[in-house]
């Protein structure tokens, strides 16, 4: 099992190991990141903005393997990549409406 935190946007962090699965989460809550500016969610009542909380992005199954290896792209912030024990190779993208809960 592994886990990795994004050098460019440390609120981005992947975790691997051997279920095969590649999971990408956000967690503001430690983050060097200023809290969002979105609005508050009148509906939930946590004072919590929607971009701010803690959870699963997306959970990503390509892998038959175990995972033994995941990494960030240090060209690309939004770009990561996995490897199982079958050798196999795989390169995603953070979902675009995370990134621009992000950037915006």
């Amino acid at each position: 099992t592994c886990a990795l935190f994004n050098r460019f946007h440390d609120q981005l962090v992947l975790t691997a190991g051997t279920d095969a699965a590649v999971k990408l989460w956000r967690v503001s809550s430690v983050s060097s990141a200023p809290p969002s500016s979105e609005p508050l969610d009148a509906d939930d009542g946590d004072g919590e903005r929607d971009g701010d909380k803690d959870g699963l992005v997306r959970s990503l199954s390509e892998h038959d393997e175990s995972v033994y290896s995941i990494v960030w792209s240090a060209a690309d912030a939004w770009l990561f990549a996995s490897l199982s024990l079958d050798g196999k190779l795989c390169a995603h993208y953070v979902p675009a409406a995370e990134k621009y809960r992000i950037l915006l």
